[in-house]
């Protein structure tokens, strides 16, 4: 029990299934042999972690409602079943990123299809799901709890990493290339040219960091190098004040399906640079209340980063309209209210 919620974890049943199935591959011909019997996508629904052990609980299980959370991993097949097999209404939360290639897995429109709603985080993805056949699709967001945000404290995070008054640009995330950190750092260079007492501060899990960025960051000459602060598995209470260290948040992602960490600098009233992709533009309004760059293009972003730094009073024009923002879309209780109003909806569809 999990305040108050009753939490059922599912042993790994299928574990025999699964081992037989990855030591056949890997013998010779395996994978021939198995391409030629299924496609791509039928073995996709059998990858780790394998939701084949959640049928029987499903079966058992006297649910209002089921839904299914990040398509990317193919246990979200199972929790899909065709119509004539389930015993309660489904709802897709797929969190897909549609400017990745799997988002266009040819297995989703036949499980939107056994689905009775679907909840998505922008509008961008809601024409997504549409375009597959996807209905009664409710745009539901991510959110921030904002009491989070009101102990925040920049000032102790650059005293205990020696940054001082420096303008400090930042990241925060997954520390690797479609995320945009590799284009972060080859942008770094001009904006230094300009600004040679910018800083550039990387937030994030040591694990998480690609190792064609650890490259790029060996590679800078070592005054370069000294600009740079890396802020490693950093604890979570720590995360609003590492936000509010940072005079700028640049997000230059590829791949967002929503970007978290954008509504959690507008929290700390900072502004905001995101990629020019779909889901991206569905958060930011360019010139409102953050930029947009173009993707992998180092140039474009570091006139960006320039911009926003030459303009204290752009930086807290755009922080203060992006927090009204997320105050009026993106707090858990907005989100979950949209949640629970599409639950509730699909649920009783199919009164008891």
């Amino acid at each position: 029990m999990l305040n108050g919620v009753r939490v059922i974890r599912v042993d790994p049943i299928d574990g025999r299934l699964n081992r037989l199935l990855h030591w056949w591959l890997r013998q010779p011909g395996g994978w021939r042999t198995t391409a030629t019997l299924f496609r791509d996508e039928e073995l996709w629904q059998f990858s780790r972690p394998s939701g084949i052990g959640m049928l029987l609980p499903l079966a058992r299980l006297e649910a209002d409602v089921v839904t299914s959370v990040n398509w990317y991993f193919g246990s979200s097949y199972w929790a899909c079943l065709p119509r004539h097999l389930r015993r309660a209404p489904r709802v897709a939360f797929p969190v897909l990123h549609i400017a990745r290639e799997w988002a266009d897995n040819p297995l989703y429109p036949k499980m939107l299809r056994a689905c009775d709603a679907a909840l998505v985080c922008t509008d961008a993805e809601r024409d997504f799901l549409q375009a597959r056949g996807g209905r009664s699709i409710a745009v539901a967001g991510a959110g921030v709890e904002p009491s989070r945000f009101e102990s925040r404290d920049g000032a102790r995070i650059r005293a205990c990493y020696g940054i001082g008054s420096h303008p400090v640009v930042g990241f925060v995330g997954r520390q690797d290339t479609a995320k945009g950190v590799a284009t972060l750092i080859d942008a770094m260079p001009t904006v230094w040219q300009r600004m040679p007492d910018a800083m550039l501060l990387l937030a994030g899990q040591r694990a998480h960091r690609e190792a064609n960025v650890q490259t790029k960051l060996d590679a800078l000459a070592p005054a370069d190098r000294a600009r740079v602060v890396l802020v490693d598995d950093f604890s979570d209470e720590d995360g609003p004040s590492i936000m509010d260290a940072c005079d700028v948040l640049a997000l230059p992602s590829a791949e967002e399906s929503f970007g978290m960490v954008m509504i959690e600098a507008w929290m700390c009233g900072k502004p905001v640079i995101g990629a020019d992709i779909a889901s991206t533009r569905c958060i930011i309004e360019p010139g409102v209340d953050g930029l947009t760059t173009k993707p992998y293009d180092s140039a474009d972003l570091a006139e960006r980063i320039l911009e926003l730094l030459a303009d204290p009073e752009k930086r807290a024009m755009f922080g203060e309209r992006g927090r009204a923002k997320v105050m009026s879309r993106y707090t858990w209780e907005h989100v979950t209210n949209v949640w629970e109003a599409t639950l509730r909806t699909a649920a009783g569809r199919y009164p008891t």
